[in-house]
């Protein structure tokens, strides 16, 4: 049996590190049962559809039930579940919805399952999962198209339904490798060194032998080595009718590379499943023997029903405050509501009063009378009484006229802050009603407003947002601006309300500022979704402001005069051009308005289209949110950095390779008055982790650090190419409060790199080439300090930080960047991981990357090749340069390769140590055996081992000379005796003949005293006397010129040395006619040195009475070396300056004197000669 494993591309993940829910649903597991589930029909359906889909979704929703309560081992399954369909659909031609009923907080974006009527690109009517959150957290929703409900496999339905389940409600992944991908391949090499599929199961696999590391598109086709017993993994066989179960920890393969593996950090499915909240506490804890039954409910969206609450006390009667919020109301009735939608009207201050009871909007008349109902003035009462409460139990009661259900929108001043007693109270009365509250504080009074939970918890709690509208003025006018902001906080309000696809999209907005050009000149982009129902419409703050110029230029150089198709509406200050379908061409257009308008006001320019009714191109959908949906972010709490994302689609297909650009305005102003420059983030789908993990999934994403404690209003611009036509967007997200007080010190680390890869170059036999992605300093922003990467065999001693530190890697380059690096690897047949992470220049680590694996076989050579037990060194690269040339370099061992190692140093210090002492032995024997037959020879020389140094201490126009000579300055030596010098000249002539000829072997103190050269000739018998050394001069000055000659000091035979012993002749030989002074150095058992100087057979020693010629007993026999005179050596080393000199008084030339007196610690030695 062959198992073909569909690789599951629509898991679209990009990991956030927070521990809030960013997703709408509202599932909860009681008793071992799901309620609260939602499944969105899209409102395209047709309704001939309704009875085949409905059947189909039951009949898989069961099947899924069981499969969830298989594979949770009886702890889960689905008990109520809410089905919202569309409104054209009706229980009368469709019986299987039974009592329909209509939808309270059920929304198409808050639905965990969406049923559309498209197919994915890829994954056609399978189901996909989105997920904006890390491992163990909810998603966003899953996706399937409706014919996949229509098949008769509701078994095969029902497996991936439930897979699809358990990796959106708990935040677990795929457990199988995917084709093309480097990080989660299809095959790996494992710990053996064997390859082995990228999955989990509990009973071994066989792939395709010809898969390897180089070869990533192999397909995941994998066969059971035993027929029977393949029972795990479901989440990487969910096809399989025998795969039932999850893997958990004894049967989990964590060094495999699954995304699982990755994102969870190794852990079990089944791990993470029980760590969630849904079993923590005990609950759902004991497993039930039975499923439960689940039971359907069918529901409808309601014509949406509004209340607008707007607060009217006297703060509200300063400038054109209460102006501009009547001419705000008018166009948002008039304009915007559609028809079918009911609309009410109810004011506060200290009190609650309707101004007009909730009513469908059905013609103009109505509008304009729901419009014109705020009154002309705002009360007298202090802002200081206003009752936010009265105001929503009005509203309620209202509400409650037509059930249960609806929307507020409470437009107030000040700050937006509720006492808590204030929001407990608004909590119970809108949770009892089910009503969403959304609120727009207009105007923000405040010059430097302070983030506090108020209005925007309130309304994150049921389902609302928040919008601010900053007061801006001048005299007794407000700025354009404020009326602007206002329009757009109602548009976007209403948007939430009525669903993203009601109201129609804004292509553009652009602020003109007046009193600078005659002209005001911009573009726009018309993609080809749209071009029904377009408006180009201009906003004044007086009808003198605007030219009678106004022209529009098509992609194509069309230029349209617009003067006979302007709307103005003085009412709200508007000027609109509405274009027919037939015009409105794709490509980018252009415009000129004729600008009158004063230095501190301006106009404001919009465009707006909704979706062709027959568009080829697919409708283009925009969606931001972040990871602290209450909107409340604490700055402090390092662990919950802020993030933002933003979904870019096109029907079920995402659109990669966009620009977005998100734009934090900080609301507030400087002392001067001055606003606050805006904060510009560039959010990224490339899969970087930081938070966006999936790259081309169409969510864009970044963490967002360095905000300061303050109010932020977010506004995300977007632009990109689809099929060819650039396009644009707009979106707007609430405000977001950032509270509490950053650290001072840099505690954000970088970011996670997850493409770390390895891979063997074609080319080369044992060079691996690594790439990955450069992370930030912070987050993925500026760059880090230093990497550090770790080695080891053992994939858990990497994970916990054992493994072996590799040095000589490259520096950090910007984030976002490409870096690679080259081994030259010379450890074969071994498995290795690897991992790095990055520091930044504060210290801060960054987690562990993901981790790879090194193998590098033995290529077919007889060539001998390191053991296995030693990691491949190279020479480290110390350069600053952000170049990849340099090859890493061991740092440190770990246990095990210190112990081989130190088991080879000693096998091959002991083979060594026997070598030399059986070449010593040897050696001792053959000298024994010359000594003993050179005793029966005549001895005609002497052999003495002497260092000749001239007691001239200056010699001209020679620096380096003096220098030489000054270093080796030779003070008079000691006595010793004759036993002892014959015995250490026998020693040092043994070990200079065992010594290299040249002096690289020499020791310290021997290339001290030789300096930089070699010493002199060794056993050269062409020389009479070797005594001298080529480091010395060969001429020394007459004492004619004020030196004393090398004879000069040495006191005549006759004045001091006493006469000879009597057993030697007392014949009187003439002295040699060279003379030489015969002065060693210090004594040094490293000083190593030859002498094979051979005197004449007429001349002994100097000083030295020789053997008579007649006497040749006397030579042949061994007799008692003689005692030879002290000799008294003066130097006079004056020329030299040095902290210790050679200095002798004149006593020392007195033979009468009783003492010798000497500078520093230098003692006057005696030489003996033999």
């Amino acid at each position: 049996m062959h198992v073909r494993i569909f690789i599951i591309w629509g898991t679209l993940l990009c990991a956030a590190v927070a521990s809030s829910v960013t997703s709408s649903s509202k599932v909860v597991l009681q008793n071992h049962g799901y309620d609260g589930v939602v499944i969105a029909l899209e409102e395209s359906l047709p309704p001939s559809t309704c009875q085949d889909v409905v059947l189909g979704l039951e009949n898989s929703i069961k099947a899924a039930s069981s499969a969830i309560f298989t594979a949770t081992r009886g702890l889960a399954s689905f008990r109520n579940v809410k089905v919202l369909v569309p409104t054209t659909w009706d229980a009368t031609s469709c019986q299987a919805l039974g009592d329909l009923q209509g939808a309270l907080r059920e929304t198409w974006e808050g639905a965990d399952f969406r049923v559309t009527k498209g197919s994915h690109p890829t994954l056609g009517s399978k189901p996909w999962t989105l997920h904006s959150q890390g491992c163990g957290k909810t998603g966003d929703y899953i996706s399937l198209g409706h014919e996949f409900l229509l098949s008769n496999e509701t078994a095969s339905i029902g497996r991936l339904l439930a897979y699809e389940w358990l990796k959106y409600r708990y935040g677990v992944f795929e457990e199988t490798g995917h084709v093309n991908d480097p990080r989660s391949p299809s095959y790996y090499r494992s710990s053996d060194g064997e390859w082995k599929p990228t999955t989990c199961a509990n009973v071994p696999l066989e792939g395709d032998s010809s898969c390897g590391s180089r070869d990533l598109s192999c397909p995941s086709e994998f066969e059971p080595k035993e027929k029977q017993g393949l029972t795990k993994s479901f989440m990487a066989f969910p096809e399989l009718p025998t795969v039932t179960e999850l893997c958990d920890e004894g049967s989990h393969v964590r060094e495999a590379p699954t995304l699982h593996n990755l994102l969870c950090d190794g852990k079990s499915v089944w791990e993470v499943i029980r760590a969630s909240a849904d079993f923590q506490s005990n609950r759902n804890s004991e497993a039930e023997l039975k499923e439960g039954e689940v039971f359907f409910q069918y529901i409808q969206p309601q014509k949406p029903r509004i209340i607008l609450l707007i607060e009217d006390t006297n703060v509200m009667n300063v400038q054109k405050r209460w102006d501009f919020m009547r001419k705000a109301l008018k166009k948002f009735v008039t304009y915007d509501v559609p028809d079918g939608h009911s609309i009410g009207l109810v004011v506060f201050d200290s009190i609650a009063a309707t101004k007009y009871p909730l009513t469908m909007l059905t013609d103009g008349a109505v509008r304009e009378k729901v419009g014109s109902s705020l009154p002309r003035k705002p009360s007298r009462e202090g802002q200081h009484k206003r009752c936010i409460i009265c105001g929503l139990r009005e509203s309620l009661n209202l509400l409650r006229q037509d059930g249960l259900g609806g929307h507020i929108v409470l437009v107030t001043a000040g700050n937006g802050i509720l006492s808590e007693m204030e929001y407990q109270e608004a909590v119970e009365v809108l949770d009892s009603a089910h009503v969403s509250l959304h609120s727009i504080i207009y105007p923000l009074t405040e010059k430097y407003p302070k983030p506090a939970e108020g209005l925007e918890k309130l309304a994150a709690h049921t389902g609302g947002d928040t919008f601010i509208v900053p007061d801006e003025g001048i005299g007794a006018d407000s700025k354009l601006r404020m009326y602007y902001n206002l329009l757009d906080a109602f548009y976007h309000t209403l948007s939430i309300a009525l669903g993203h696809s009601i109201l129609p999209i804004k292509v553009h907005s652009a602020e003109h500022p007046g009193g600078r050009v005659p002209f005001s000149e911009g573009s726009f982009l018309m993609d080809p979704s749209l071009g029904s129902d377009t408006v180009f419409a201009i906003f004044y703050y007086d009808m003198t402001h605007v030219g009678n110029l106004v022209h529009l230029v098509s992609p194509h150089g069309q230029v349209i005069d617009t003067a006979n198709m302007q709307k103005e509406d003085a009412n709200i200050n508007m000027i609109t051009i509405r274009l027919m379908e037939a015009q409105v061409t794709s490509g980018l257009w252009h415009y000129k308005v004729e600008n009158h308008a004063d230095s501190h006001q301006a106009l404001y320019v919009q465009v707006t289209s909704r979706p062709r009714s027959h568009a080829q191109a697919s409708s283009i959908d925009l969606r931001a949110w972040t990871n602290h949906p209450s909107g409340v972010v604490n700055a402090s709490d390092t662990t919950m950095p802020f993030a933002l994302y933003t979904e870019l689609m096109a029907g079920s297909t995402s659109i990669g390779n966009a620009k977005v650009i998100a734009t934090f305005s900080r609301l507030g102003n400087y002392n001067n008055g001055s606003q606050y420059p805006p904060v510009e983030v560039e959010l990224l789908d490339n899969g970087f982790t930081g938070p966006d993990m999936i790259q081309g999934d169409g969510v864009y994403s970044r963490f967002v650090p360095s905000l300061r404690s303050a109010k932020y209003s977010i506004t995300v611009q977007v632009e990109g190419t689809l099929d060819g036509f650039t396009f644009s967007r707009h979106a707007r997200i609430g405000t977001v409060s950032i509270v509490g007080t950053p650290p001072v010190q840099d505690i954000l680390p970088p970011s996670r790199i997850m493409d770390f890869r390895a891979t063997l170059e074609p080319s080369s036999t044992s060079k691996v080439h690594f790439t990955w992605t450069a992370p930030g300093g912070d987050a993925d922003f500026s760059s880090a300090d230093h990497y550090v990467v770790m080695i080891s065999r053992s994939q858990q001693d990497v994970k916990e930080g054992l493994g072996t530190t590799l040095e000589g890697w490259p520096v950090p380059l910007e984030s976002h960047t490409q870096q690679e690096h080259t081994i030259n690897w010379n450890v074969y047949d071994t498995m290795n991981y690897l991992a790095l992470y990055a520091v930044d220049q504060a210290g801060n680590e960054a987690p562990l990357s993901n981790i790879v694996t090194v193998y590098v076989p033995s290529p077919p050579t007889t060539t001998s090749y390191p053991s296995s037990s030693v990691v491949p060194i190279s020479t480290p690269n110390n350069s600053a340069s952000k170049e990849d040339t340099a090859a890493p370099v061991l740092a440190a061992l770990d246990t095990r390769q210190l112990a081989v190692l130190l088991g080879c140093l000693g096998g091959i210090v002991i083979v060594v140590s026997l070598i030399l002492c059986y070449c010593k032995a040897v050696h001792h024997r053959h000298r024994k055996a010359a000594a003993a037959k050179k005793s029966c020879e005549p001895q005609d020389s002497y052999s003495v081992t002497v260092t000749i140094s001239p007691k001239s201490t200056e010699f001209s126009d020679n620096k380096d000379s003096q220098q030489s000579l000054k270093k080796d300055y030779i003070s008079p030596v000691e006595s010793w005796s004759a036993s002892q010098l014959l015995s250490n000249h026998s020693d040092n002539k043994r070990n200079s003949v065992s010594t290299n000829s040249d002096n690289s072997n020499q020791s310290a103190p021997a290339k001290k005293m030789y300096g930089d050269y070699p010493p002199s000739n060794e056993c050269n018998e062409n020389n009479q006397y070797q005594y001298q050394y080529v480091a010395y001069p060969d001429h020394y000055q007459a004492s004619s010129e004020g030196f004393p000659t090398p004879t000069e000091g040495y006191p005549t035979p006759s004045d001091e040395y006493p006469p000879p012993p009597e057993d030697y002749p007392s014949d009187n030989y003439p002295p040699p006619s060279e003379v030489h002074s015969y002065v060693s150095s210090q004594p040094s058992d490293s000083f190593l040195s030859v002498s094979c100087d051979v005197l004449p057979s007429s001349h002994g020693p100097p000083a030295y009475a020789p053997y008579p010629a007649y006497d040749a007993s006397l030579r042949s026999t061994k007799v008692p070396p003689p005692i030879p005179p002290k000799p008294k050596v003066l130097y006079t080393p004056e020329p030299y300056s040095t902290p210790e000199p050679y200095l002798y008084d004149a006593q020392s030339l007195d033979p009468h004197s009783s003492s010798l007196s000497v500078a520093s610690d230098k003692r006057v030695r005696n030489v003996t000669m033999v």
